[in-house]
């Protein structure tokens, strides 16, 4: 029996003042001390978090026991397992809608279907998304990067400018300039490159804005299997019967057999030697008490796998990537 999840979350309700303070404050209670503090997404390490607090142990092969910080997101609604659904069911979480604009802009340059240039210079990753590579030097483009291309391209097309929605951090790694993009008319561009299965949700904490947005075109592309989603690539597989030699983009389905910690990271072991992380760091962005009963229940996960201490493995930075199914 096969089966396909769509994945959700809940809505972040945050207001950008600017393009350098996006403040998305969360009460994070420490059930142990009864204090408070405010968490900048910007900085989460300084908050001082009581990690002493015994959430939950279990025995590993080499994990020890894992200590979790239990704590309660006052900002954030987790649900549990049985509560996940397609941000369809609410649309007014889904909302896509511009608002007020950060900045106006001309592309004059299409790189992918992820990355565009402007007039100014500026290189612009389009947040959220992840598209196919397009090839070079010698190098064959991977499968859609193409599709992605072009329609990015006829979106623009005839458009002198276009608007930039700005979220919590101003570049990634490579010194991209990270926005939101939108047309005269307010569409949100990820959000339609989404819809028609042209693009991947890539959720990158603390850039979530439009989270739900994102996740409710996904979801809509996965459902009636559009564009990337009818490719084999992008079909669950199990953890059982995954080449150990398997790299890129991947939806994994498997049964957890036990969770265990690293000093930087908590691990979720599926069967036949495939390993979750998730660093300490995002556990804000997770569920604790939902990581707590996870332990022999069948989850569906996606994002890029990497091998390594001959394991599968896969990093996860939010629980919009990871879903119970029993």
């Amino acid at each position: 029996m096969s089966c396909t999840l769509m994945f959700a979350h809940n809505a972040i309700h945050s207001i950008p003042a600017n393009r350098k303070c996006l403040i998305q404050q969360v009460a994070l209670i420490n059930s142990t001390r009864n204090t408070v503090c405010n968490i900048d997404h910007r900085n989460i390490d300084q908050c001082n978090i009581d990690k002493e607090h015994r959430f939950f142990s279990i025995k590993g092969a080499h994990y020890g026991r894992l200590f979790i910080c239990q704590a309660i997101f006052l900002a954030f609604s987790f649900p549990g397992s049985q509560a996940y659904s397609t941000p369809a069911d609410n649309i007014l979480l889904a909302s896509c809608d511009l608002g007020a604009a950060d900045e106006t802009a001309e592309v004059t340059h299409i790189i992918d279907g992820d990355t565009v240039i402007l007039r100014d210079g500026r290189h612009i990753r389009l947040i959220g998304i992840n598209t196919p590579e397009i090839g070079r030097n010698g190098k064959a483009s991977e499968p859609g990067a193409d599709a992605a291309q072009k329609h990015l391209q006829s979106l623009l097309q005839g458009h002198k400018q276009i608007f930039l929605k700005f979220d919590a951090e101003e570049f990634d790694r490579y010194e991209r300039t990270l926005a939101h993009l939108f047309l005269p008319d307010g569409e949100n561009i990820q959000a339609n490159l989404l819809a028609e299965g042209l693009a991947i949700p890539l959720t990158i904490p603390p850039n979530l804005i439009y989270l739900d947005c994102y996740l409710h075109h996904s979801n809509q592309a996965i459902a009636s299997q559009r564009g990337l989603w009818s490719l084999q690539q992008y079909k669950p597989l199990a953890s059982t019967t995954l080449d150990k030699n398997i790299r890129g983009y991947h939806v994994i389905t498997g049964r957890v057999e036990r969770i265990g910690e690293s000093r930087s990271s908590i691990w979720i072991n599926l069967r036949e030697k495939v390993a979750l992380r998730i660093k300490r760091k995002d556990l804000i962005y997770f569920n604790a008490p939902e990581l707590h009963d996870m332990e022999g229940k069948m989850i569906q996960v996606r994002g890029w796998i990497y091998n390594k201490n001959k394991e599968v493995r896969i990093n996860l930075k939010h629980r919009s990537d990871m879903m119970i199914i029993e």
